[in-house]
């Protein structure tokens, strides 16, 4: 049995996979990962949210084609980048979902719509319930608990802090390296001291759980901390 078989033999809660995504993108990399976050699910319906690159038809396609190659039965879009979105419809297709995907763009925007129309706490409780989620780029970040804004690009004085949909305890950032990890650095200052937060390196993932259990896949997670206001990788 894998390390994810042996979490998902000793507990109702199935670990989150957070996809690092990035361009150019490996895809059979990409299969192998998704291929992670369905074992243990036979044909597998996927709800997909794309508020992060407002519900971009190009995005779905190119993850829908991955997911499909990795054994998903169906992916169906739930249209929520939009002022009139039909949110119990949205609703139930994540119930009727075995994973939610998160797909990849900007993190803020994505989770504004999910705020806007009231999901923050619907797809949480889906996740104590046992639905699997999983991500990819701007989609893993939402998982985590926090993320970085700007006012004025480039400026840290004028950044701050916002919430995102907390299915994992912890900071995340995605292939952040051409940066050196910069917006993952930010937010890490913003948090205070002896902050944590993870970096997933480009076409990298990892699952994690409610617990803190994060298992490397493909590539090995990078780990900052705040040590007195420098930012350090440990």
């Amino acid at each position: 049995m894998s390390d994810i078989g042996n979490i998902l033999a000793k507990t109702s809660e199935r670990p989150a996979f957070l996809l690092a995504g990035g361009r150019p993108r490996n895809e059979e990399a990409a299969v192998r990962m998704i291929e992670c976050a369905f074992e243990g699910i036979r044909d597998p319906r996927v709800g997909y949210i794309g508020t992060a690159n407002g519900d971009s038809e190009p995005f779905f396609e190119a993850m829908s084609e991955l997911l499909l190659k990795a054994g998903a039965k169906d992916v169906v879009k739930a249209c929520l980048a939009r002022e009139d979105a039909d949110v119990d419809d949205a609703k139930d297709i994540f119930l009727c979902s075995d994973v939610i995907f998160l797909a990849g763009g900007e993190v803020e925007d994505g989770m504004n719509w999910l705020n806007k129309h009231g999901l923050v706490e619907f797809l949480k409780d889906l996740h104590k319930e046992g639905k699997q989620f999983m991500g990819t780029s701007a989609g893993s970040i939402m998982m985590g608990l926090n993320w970085v804004r700007w006012d004025v690009e480039g400026d840290d004085d004028t950044s701050e802090l916002f919430d995102c949909l907390g299915i994992i305890p912890a900071v995340f950032d995605t292939h952040g390296e051409d940066e050196d990890w910069r917006e993952l650095k930010a937010a890490l200052k913003l948090l205070g001291d002896g902050a944590r937060g993870y970096g997933i390196p480009h076409s990298g993932a990892i699952s994690a759980d409610s617990a803190g259990t994060f298992i490397n896949i493909e590539k090995t997670l990078l780990t900052f901390i705040n040590d007195g206001g420098h930012i350090k990788q440990i």
